[in-house]
């Protein structure tokens, strides 16, 4: 798969801005790979050379942008797998690759219309991690009595937060199907047993502040988990429609016809047991539905550089069976094949990587804690009210990636007179809000386990987070002369959450920091899910879903739609493209 052996913080340092801030100028953005063979990334690049005066017009242009640039390993096609290597050859319609929500929605969705589907995956079982699902509307809303969200202010709001750097046909394809795909997933999940909970997210952002969690344990305070109960649902539904089902099985290469310029007709894969390779045969279509890149340092390197403080420069093992792994899932398998069968990268760079900033001591579901924020120099360093996605980026250049937030037990009572109700991560929608007596004993009872700090002074507090105590003192001054004023002069944040720090204690804190979980994005894919070239033209017979999705997302997964990539990427996007297939709509 064109794993980089060693790669490792010497090297990515070794590139410098060329390498991974100079990867768009080098034809790594946007673009189809080397030709097979060719060790130049940006051969297959057409376009531009620089004309009299001065206009760049011609490829010549683009060749010497990139004379001397490093070429990714990840990009260079491997030798094809002989065909006396092969020991097992299968053939069908429609050939997935991957288990997880993605894979298993666009089987099941094909297989339903009564086509033939072939799914293999490199995990042993069915795979999924977290558990939050959007979509528009629902018969679990209408029930509720939740009303679906105006998507004019919010979406305009969003696009502008990714810099307009999205595909908007995709978003709005995902936004008005959505209610039909979640139908039909409720309906295979309580077939399967598994309740159908809305889960309670962010208030203060403009968009929806629910998202669909499945869950076999009823009115569950942590929903946001269950999204391994819906795969294994949609399992035992392809069973039922006759989809064979492949596990331990790895993708290695794309089969693309014409000396790899006709149709995507198959993958070769191979058994993890090290027993040979298998080739998959598709009549009709391949759909790569693998994840993300986030285990492969070197595609961080080019695509995500600024994840890798986080997860480490060294490459580590992929374990497909993995749950959940805050240092990188998966390898961009799929990816990776793409591009060797001639797919062009996503436009939007970087992609964009799911992160969180630790929300303890927040209101929010997903939001940072917005009374008072310390770095490690003891300074208050932004307006807090915002969400812990966004804080993830802010604390990326805070000291040590961590910052403290700081309370009394005043805090709640304050927050919930200025009308803003308190939940907390994963809580089921239909739940009350926490009372200020529930929350201090939710924070001593973290203090017990050690995931909360608590002291009776300011000099005790500031010797536990390693702070200098007598600037605490005065940023905490500080920060109440600004709440007796009830304006922000320093950061102007919204004044419903100055509140005063009670000199008179016990303080409470928590240790916020920059958490990566994931990266969004890779090849360039149409509204309909066709992988598509440089040209944007579809390559015939290959589809993705999923995380790997390119141009869904910019700048930041800032969750400010709850489960967006589980239930458009996911959701919506594999249910479409099953139906679709089905229907032969790309014959």
């Amino acid at each position: 798969m064109g794993k980089n052996q060693g790669f490792s913080r010497r090297d990515f340092l070794k590139f410098g801005a060329v390498g991974a801030a100079g990867a768009a100028a080098a034809g790594f953005v946007g673009c189809t790979p080397a030709a097979s063979g060719s060790t130049d990334a940006a051969a297959g690049n057409a376009g531009a050379a620089s004309s009299a005066d001065g206009v760049v017009n011609s490829s010549d242009a683009v060749l010497k942008l990139t004379d001397g640039m490093p070429k990714w390993s990840f990009m260079i096609p491997p030798e094809p797998i002989a065909d006396d290597q092969i020991t097992e050859t299968i053939e069908n319609d429609i050939i997935v690759v991957g288990g997880g929500m993605s894979g298993f929605t666009t089987a099941v969705s094909a297989a339903e219309q009564g086509a033939k589907v072939t799914l293999f995956s490199a995990a042993s079982a069915p795979i999924s991690r977290g558990g939050s699902n959007y979509a528009k509307n629902s018969k679990v809303m209408e029930e509720l009595g939740i009303e679906p969200f105006d998507p004019v202010p919010f979406y305009y709001h969003e696009m502008r937060a990714a810099s307009f750097a999205i595909d908007q046909q995709k978003w709005m394809r995902g936004y008005n199907e959505s209610e039909e795909a979640m139908n039909w997933m409720i309906d295979i999940a309580q077939a399967s047993g598994l309740q159908v909970i809305m889960e309670r997210d962010n208030t203060f952002d403009l968009g929806p502040n629910y998202a669909h969690a499945f869950s076999t344990e009823g009115n569950s305070a942590m929903v946001s988990t269950g999204q391994q109960g819906a795969v294994e649902a949609l399992e035992a539904k392809a069973k039922e429609y006759g989809v064979e089902i492949i596990y331990d099985t790895k993708a290695e290469q794309l089969l693309r016809e014409d000396d790899g310029k006709g149709r995507v007709s198959g993958v070769v894969a191979s058994k993890m047991d090290g027993s040979g390779y298998v080739k998959f045969v598709a009549k009709q279509a391949v759909v790569l539905a693998t994840g993300d890149f986030s285990n492969d340092k070197e595609m961080l390197a080019a695509y995500c550089p600024m994840v890798l403080p986080l997860v480490g420069y060294e490459q580590n093992e992929i374990d497909y069976n993995t749950s959940f792994n805050l240092t990188g899932i998966y390898g961009g398998d799929g990816q990776k094949m793409g591009l060797w069968a001639g797919a062009a990268w996503q436009r939007a760079y970087p992609n964009a990587p799911m992160m969180q900033g630790a929300w303890g001591g927040s209101h929010e579901p997903c939001g940072f804690h917005m009374g008072l924020n310390v770095n490690m120099n003891t300074e208050r360093y932004q307006r807090e009210d915002i969400s812990a996605p966004y804080s993830s980026n802010h604390l990326l250049s805070q000291p040590g990636n961590i910052a403290f937030g700081i309370w009394t037990a005043n805090y709640p009572a304050a927050i919930l007179e200025a009308g803003h109700e308190w939940y907390t991560f994963g809580m089921d929608y239909t739940l009350p809000p926490l009372t200020t007596d529930e929350l201090v004993a939710l924070w001593d009872a973290g203090v017990e386990t050690k995931a909360y700090y608590k002291a009776d002074t300011l000099d005790d507090l500031a010797k536990q987070l390693g702070l200098d105590a007598e600037k605490l003192k005065a940023v905490v001054k500080r920060y109440n002369e600004l709440c007796d004023k009830g304006v922000d002069e320093d950061f102007y944040k919204n004044p419903d959450f100055l509140v005063k720090i009670d000199e008179a204690g016990p303080f409470y804190a928590a240790q916020n920091y920059a958490m990566f979980m994931t990266v969004m994005g890779g090849l360039r894919t149409s509204k309909d899910m066709q992988v598509c070239d440089e040209n944007d033209e579809p390559i015939p017979g290959l589809f993705n879903v999923g995380a790997m999705v390119g141009d869904m997302y910019a700048n930041t997964y800032n969750f400010a739609i709850p489960g967006n990539s589980y239930g458009i990427n996911c959701l919506t996007f594999g249910y479409l493209l099953g139906r679709d297939l089905a229907a032969g709509k790309f014959a």
